[in-house]
């Protein structure tokens, strides 16, 4: 049965709340299957207070979405939306979708509409139709092909920052981001990229082999517009994801530099954890990009090594 009739039957047929469930779950599985998840019924679902739970792998993160169904055929208020904001106090869910075959009152999309700790989604049958209608037309979508025209963006921004590092003024932090991880795969690591939010203390994750083994490095990017230094309390934050993760160090890039506390709580010991760079080890970094898709340059040394160079 196509997904639109399926719409319809929850819409038109006299369907009991059980039936409603099954119906509502065949819509949903291949929906959020498309984004990549994998969707369950919740377990005791009065304790956890969803219907159903959907996971999707990002990285190191796993990130949890709750939904719940309301066969109501009257709109659904304020208090069943707060009573699904509460889920979030017993199971950390990055994200909440309310669904209904009838409607929301004007309170209940209020109150999702305010600024809430968890990102919170009301669909009712009209948006649920246009949900289904955008995962249509991205059938014959070529996904990688942004990915292909943002890797060359990135590429000729890398060497405009090796040509003047004045460029630096005129790209937004994201961007930067990206030209990082064009840099370093180039480079020789492999590198990841977190989401622009909820990114688990650390923008990329770079792995690479050091005699014999694999390493783990992250780095933290800090690219503000207004020119501010980075203080203690950034470095110290993400000290505390490289120990607390395990892995093998970290690097921390400020295009702007860093304040004069910035280094006080730090121990010798941690230091061999966290080393630091500003923009001169950016433009070094974009140089040796530009050196090497030219042929010119490969590292004298181990990949660590050419991480942790011109560094504090």
């Amino acid at each position: 049965m196509e997904l639109d009739s399926r719409i319809n039957l929850l819409e038109n047929g006299n369907l009991s709340p059980q039936d409603a469930e099954k119906q509502f779950n065949e819509i949903l599985v291949p929906l959020l299957n498309k984004d990549g998840y994998n969707i369950a019924l919740a377990p005791f679902r009065g304790d956890v207070g969803v219907d159903f739970i959907a996971e999707k792998q990002l990285f190191n993160n796993q990130e949890q979405v709750g939904i719940e169904y309301k066969h109501y055929k009257s709109a659904v208020g304020v208090d069943v939306v707060r009573r699904l904001l509460g889920t979030t106090f017993t199971h950390n869910f990055d994200r909440l979708i309310l669904v209904t075959k009838s409607r929301f009152t004007k309170s209940a999309l209020e109150l999702a509409n305010s600024v809430l700790p968890v990102k919170l989604e009301l669909i009712d049958l009209d948006a649920l139709r246009a949900w289904v209608q955008r995962a249509e037309k991205t059938e014959d979508y070529n996904f990688e092909l942004v990915n292909i025209i943002r890797s060359n963006i990135s590429e000729r921004l890398a060497m405009l920052i090796a040509k003047n590092p004045r460029y630096l003024m005129d790209i937004e932090w994201r961007e930067l981001e990206y030209v990082i991880q064009t840099v370093f795969e180039e480079l020789g690591f492999s590198a990841e990229l977190t989401p622009g939010s909820k990114d688990g203390g650390k923008d990329l994750v770079l792995t690479c082999r050091v005699s014999g083994q694999d390493h783990t490095y992250y780095i933290e990017l800090k690219h503000w517009r207004s020119q501010q230094k980075v203080g203690g309390q950034a470095a110290r934050d993400f000290l505390k994801v490289i120990i607390n993760e395990e892995v093998n160090g970290g690097l921390f890039l400020s295009s702007y530099g860093y304040c004069e506390n910035a280094f006080e709580m730090l121990t010798e010991i941690d230091r061999k954890h966290l080393k630091f760079g500003d923009q001169k080890k950016i433009v070094t970094l974009c140089t040796q990009y530009v050196k090497s898709k030219s042929g010119l340059w490969s590292p004298t040394s181990g990949l660590s090594e050419v991480l942790f160079e011109q560094t504090i």
